[in-house]
């Protein structure tokens, strides 16, 4: 398979990835309201469904760590230092930006909150072009101005919520995520995909966890009341399966083995066709309102994912896109780090 080919088998991937994800809301939705209900069951507080959001995403990642253990073995075979800082890097960031994103929903429209986060198209390769000295082509540019114009039409537009402490957060939600990105792109790389998706998914469960046990309704999770609450909702655990299954396994497997063959630039782009699917599963499910300005937002969102596709590839037929020009640099930093890490950690992993 020739490289363009493989980039071109890439996109098609990781646009199978958001489809799932933007197939999950309602699922997260419904999860974490039922979660939320067991928690003030067993407490009597209302203040105890904070921690809702990252109780059942962690649930989601253990299930999902120990069934892609089961299925792919190799996957806990073979660690190594580069392995743990993978995992560590990349889980770090991901669970940080999925509680920066959650959380930032409480105190601040879905509409803003949804416009910053999808500003990680804009950080992505920011971050990229002045941190790590990456070229990003002016063909990515117009694409990535085209789709941020499109973000705004389908979110911004419609004057919810003002700049406050959700907002903020939604922000930082965008630059961890941006971040993470470039993670994976490096480290997708070098490390295999199966220990890297599980190192991820189990660093995501000790900090999900960490963040729970920190927070008011803390004490609601070691009552024997809230699981057997729990392990008794049938519509609790179907709507965490598909979610593990679907939204963790395929699409993170997908985007971790997928996102690295091109720029982390290149897939922010895609990974903004995302609410274009959940707004589409919203109006196929529940015949929710789609607005005019709303399919024009989308409109602009797959313009520049074709511009970025079709005229992308012609640039870069000519000239390098510059993740390949600094790839020495990169490596130099990750071959100096590993060194830096005590032995001892690998010692304390749980591997």
């Amino acid at each position: 398979m020739t490289k363009q080919s493989s980039e071109h088998v890439a996109v098609m991937m990781l646009l199978l990835a958001c489809a799932l994800w933007g197939m999950s809301f309602n699922w997260n939705k419904t999860g974490q309201a039922r979660v939320a209900d067991h928690l003030i069951q067993a407490s009597g507080d209302a203040s105890a469904s904070e921690i809702a959001p990252a109780v059942f995403i962690g649930l989601r990642f253990a299930a999902a760590a120990i069934l892609w253990a089961c299925v792919f073995p190799r996957s806990v075979r073979n660690w190594s230092k580069q392995t743990l800082l993978a995992g560590i890097c990349g889980g770090t960031t991901l669970s940080i930006g999925i509680l920066f994103q959650h959380y930032g929903l409480w105190y601040t429209s879905e509409s803003l909150s949804a416009f910053l986060t999808s500003l990680t198209v804009l950080f992505t390769p920011l971050i990229a072009a002045f941190v790590l000295r990456q070229r990003v082509g002016s063909i990515l540019w117009v694409s990535i101005v085209c789709a941020t114009l499109g973000v705004a039409l389908m979110t911004i537009y419609r004057a919810e919520g003002h700049f406050d402490r959700g907002a903020f957060l939604g922000l930082l939600c965008a630059v961890v995520f941006s971040v993470h990105m470039l993670i994976v792109e490096h480290f997708g790389r070098i490390e295999d995909s199966a220990r890297f998706t599980l190192a991820q998914l189990i660093v995501g469960v000790i900090i999900f966890a960490i963040f729970s046990t920190l927070r008011p309704g803390r004490a609601e999770l070691f009552e024997p009341r809230f699981w057997n609450g729990v392990a008794s909702d049938g519509k609790l655990l179907r709507v965490m399966a598909m979610s593990t299954v679907f939204a963790t396994i395929f699409a993170f497997g997908l985007m971790f083995k997928f996102q690295p063959r091109i720029s982390a630039t290149r897939a922010a782009l895609v990974y903004l066709t995302e609410p274009l699917f959940a707004t589409a599963f919203a109006w196929v499910m529940a015949g929710s309102k789609v607005t005019s300005m709303a399919l024009l937002g989308g409109a602009l969102i797959i313009a520049s994912n074709v511009i970025a596709e079709i005229f992308g590839r012609s640039a870069a037929g000519t000239q390098s896109t510059g993740t390949e020009a600094d790839v020495d640099l990169i490596n130099s930093v990750s071959k100096a780090v590993p060194d830096a890490i005590p032995s001892a950690a690998c010692t304390c992993s749980d591997k």
